[in-house]
Order: C-alpha cells, then sequence, then structure tokens
C-alpha cells in the first residue's frame, strides 16, 4: 500500500510532462509551418514563380518524415538519420538563397543589352516608358518581368522614381543602382538619357567580362574548396561500407559524436574560409 502514492505521483508526473510536450510540439508545428509557408510565398513571388506554398510545405514534411527513416532503416544509423534531418530542415532555405542569386545574376548579364536596346528606341524618337514597354516585351525573363513591373507600378498610380526605387531594392546589386540613379539624375537635371544609357551599357558590359575573368582564373580555387570539403566525407563512406565493425565507434559511442561534431565545424570553417579567400570584388 505505500507504493501507491509513488506510483500515483509518477504516473501524474509523466501525464503532465506528456501533455506539456504534447502541446509544445503542437505549437511549435503550427510555428514552423506558418513561417515555411510565408517564406515560401514571400520568396517565390519576389523570383515571379507562383506556386502553392501548402503543397511545398505538405512535400517538405514528407521529406522529413520518411527520408531520414529510411536512412536509418538502409543504414541502422541514427547519427546519419540525424544529419539527414538537419540537412532537410534547412535545405529550403538554402534553396531560395542560390535561386535568388541565380536569377540576380541572369538579370546582371541580361542588363547591358537592355541598356542598349532603351538607347536605340530613345534614339529612334521613343521616349523612356515607351522604351521600356518594348524591352519589357522583347527581352526574356527574368529582367523583363522586372521592367514590366516597374511599367504595372507606374500604371497603378506609383512615382516614376519610386517604381524605378522599388526595382532597385529588388534587385540588390551594383549594376541597377547605377541604372537607376542614371535615370533620376537625368530627370532632374537633364541631359541626354539615350547617350548616358549607351554608356552605362558598355561600362557595365565591360565589368562583367572582367568579372567573368576573375572567376575563371579562381575558379581552380573554389573547386579545390568543395574537393578538399568532400573528400573527408567520401573517405568516411568508404569506410564506414569497408569496414563496418571498425568504424562502430564513430556512430555508436559519445566519443564517436563528439569527433564527428568536431569534424563538421572544421570541414565548414575550412570550406567558408577557402570561399572568402576566392572572393574577390571587381
Amino acid at each position: 500500500m505505500s507504493m501507491l502514492p509513488v506510483i500515483a505521483l509518477v504516473f501524474i508526473t509523466v501525464s503532465i510532462l506528456g501533455y506539456l510536450v504534447a502541446s509544445n510540439a503542437g505549437s511549435f508545428a503550427e510555428r514552423y509551418r506558418t513561417t515555411f509557408t510565408e517564406t515560401a510565398r514571400f520568396n517565390l513571388a519576389d523570383m515571379f514563380m507562383f506556386m502553392d506554398p501548402q503543397a511545398l510545405f505538405k512535400f517538405n514534411v514528407g521529406a522529413i518524415v520518411i527520408v531520414p527513416l529510411l536512412v536509418w532503416f538502409f543504414f541502422g544509423n541514427p547519427v546519419l538519420a540525424a544529419f539527414t534531418l538537419a540537412a532537410i530542415v534547412f535545405l529550403p532555405r538554402k534553396v531560395y538563397v542560390w535561386m535568388r542569386e541565380r536569377r540576380i545574376r541572369k538579370i546582371q548579364a541580361q542588363l547591358p543589352d537592355g541598356l542598349l536596346m532603351i538607347a536605340s528606341s530613345m534614339r529612334a524618337g521613343l521616349g523612356f516608358a515607351p522604351a521600356m514597354e518594348g524591352l519589357a516585351k522583347d527581352l526574356d525573363p527574368p529582367l523583363s518581368q522586372e521592367f514590366s513591373l516597374v511599367l504595372r507600378e507606374q500604371r497603378m498610380g506609383v512615382k516614376s522614381d519610386e517604381a524605378l526605387v522599388h526595382f532597385s531594392d529588388r534587385v540588390p546589386i551594383q549594376d541597377v543602382t547605377l541604372f537607376v540613379s542614371a535615370v533620376n539624375i537625368s530627370r532632374e537635371i537633364g541631359g541626354n538619357l539615350a547617350e548616358s544609357m549607351a554608356s552605362l551599357a558598355d561600362t557595365l558590359r565591360r565589368r562583367l567580362i572582367m568579372e567573368d575573368k576573375v572567376r575563371a582564373l579562381t575558379a581552380q580555387g573554389r573547386l579545390q574548396g568543395i574537393v578538399m570539403a568532400l573528400l573527408p566525407v567520401g573517405i568516411i563512406a568508404f569506410l564506414t561500407f569497408a569496414y563496418p565493425d571498425t568504424m562502430y565507434g564513430l556512430y555508436h559511442t559519445p566519443l564517436g559524436w563528439g569527433v564527428m561534431a568536431l569534424a563538421v565545424v572544421m570541414e565548414f570553417l575550412g570550406y567558408r574560409m577557402c570561399r572568402k579567400i576566392m572572393s574577390i570584388d571587381v
């Protein structure tokens, strides 16, 4: 009879802890869903990619649940499953950043040709706004999408200079800033805007050529950083398949987990250092 109060106390404590965990898990899942869908909606709309965020969230949740379980089932390694789970959780953010950088680089490559088209149209007698309309119709995305959005904002009552500033905010690169500044200065103090556009296009084209040369010269260093970062991963994978008994302690002991965590941190720092060394501003 003396054990009944202890059993009751343990039961009540476990029930309370289970309730708290369940309630917090539900609120965390709701916050994660809201954050994921809002981030997806904002990033995809910013890149003119109109997809259903709820469908992406369901796909992400399915990947979070299924892929780590499959890794654990096939490899019998909970540490590898945990790393897979962390990679899937942080992967969407990295994908958004990569897609945005890729889109901005394409806009930067299209901008000199677009400015030449504007300059040619203005030399033929068109105004700046009709010249932008022709560029938005004839040029390929993504630059045509950005100019179409500028024109749409102007039709909705936004001032022309403010619409161009919005364009500069959406594409935060120096080339677009120079273009917006040249247009605004020409409108304030006057001048031949067509010649300014042609001169700016030539300057941006020369800068792109220089950046491509620097990127080609530093390609070996960037590839070396990637190879050096992946080489330990490949060696560990080979040893795991070739000598599973020898590598057992690395995956199933606290000391092995600590060694893997330290290796991951050092790998990340080394890769970032290589990228920093090879990053040259032109």
